[in-house]
């Protein structure tokens, strides 16, 4: 399947939330793993390289900004102007539920002129774990040039379709796999709310 992978880390020097170990592995370090079981090409999006150079190695292309502003928008547009394929499953490093097998079935619902394919969390939009059509790339090179600019005013702009939870839920994909967490207490307060105690394989 030609899927690249993509993990946006918009943290900062204090805010390291892909470093959060869960059992013997950090928290991104379980994120390359999961989006590896189906995407040949991974690339993460940071201004820190150097932290995670020696955590990684050259299991992922690491990869910096071009624009200043929206850094968020800013990480997606440099990933989907790198990336060797035309979707992107597009996720950030405070996700720590990903599932290959969501993006799996999200991926059937792919058609010409369709750009973006996401779903929903509490009821509202999420533009992270979704799949990317690398034509968004012009869009927000376009956004980005703009004053005030977001990953939001992104879905102005683009043809998208947005998968109910109840058609996850139909196919027995139960694990919240769009939540962001910012600390290791949130994510086990994520877990013990989780009806799947091994959500993360350790």
């Amino acid at each position: 399947m030609n899927i690249t992978g993509v993990i946006l880390d918009t943290s900062n020097d204090t805010e390291m939330t892909g470093f959060i170990h869960i059992g013997q592995k950090t928290l991104i370090e379980h994120q390359v793993n999961e989006l590896k079981k189906i995407c040949k090409e991974v690339i993460l999006v940071t201004s820190h390289p150097s932290h995670y150079l020696p955590l990684l190695g050259n299991s992922s292309r690491m990869i910096t900004n071009y624009f200043k502003g929206s850094q968020r928008l800013s990480a997606l547009h440099a990933a989907l102007s790198l990336s060797k394929n035309d979707w992107l499953w597009v996720v950030t490093s405070d996700m720590p539920f990903l599932s290959a097998d969501a993006i799996l079935f999200m991926y059937t619902f792919k058609k010409e002129g369709l750009q973006l394919i996401t779903s929903e969390y509490n009821g509202s939009i999420q533009p992270f774990h979704s799949l990317y059509e690398r034509s968004c790339a012009d869009i927000t090179n376009q956004l980005l040039e703009q004053e005030n600019a977001s990953i939001m005013s992104l879905l102005e702009k683009v043809n998208f379709k947005v998968i109910d939870n109840e058609k996850f839920e139909a196919i027995k994909i139960d694990k919240p796999f769009q939540l962001r967490v910012k600390s290791f207490e949130d994510y086990q307060e994520a877990k013990r709310n989780s009806q799947n105690d091994s959500i993360i394989s350790m």
